[in-house]
């Protein structure tokens, strides 16, 4: 499965995350993900696009590609990370 920008901007919203957190999170820069999202950067690296989709998936997001794009919460994954992450 290729990660699609509507994949990113709906992970990012179930989980109530700004582009600058999930930047922080995957570890690129704000402005990869404003310009992947809004599709001015449509081919991030590999590397980049895995970075992304693991630092969601460690939150609980999980992708499916069946018949569409599709984008579900896992709400024991998304507990048990809550739970690892300390509280700021």
């Amino acid at each position: 499965m290729r990660l699609q920008p509507k994949h990113v901007v709906a992970a990012r919203a179930m989980l109530s995350i700004s582009q600058g957190e999930l930047a922080a999170m995957a570890g690129v820069g704000e402005r990869t993900i404003a310009g992947f999202e809004s599709g001015e950067k449509p081919d991030l690296r590999e590397t980049t696009l895995w970075e992304i989709q693991a630092a969601r998936e460690a939150r609980g997001i999980e992708f499916t590609n069946g018949d569409g794009i599709g984008v579900r919460l896992s709400f024991a994954k998304a507990e048990a990370a809550a739970r690892a992450t300390p509280a700021s």
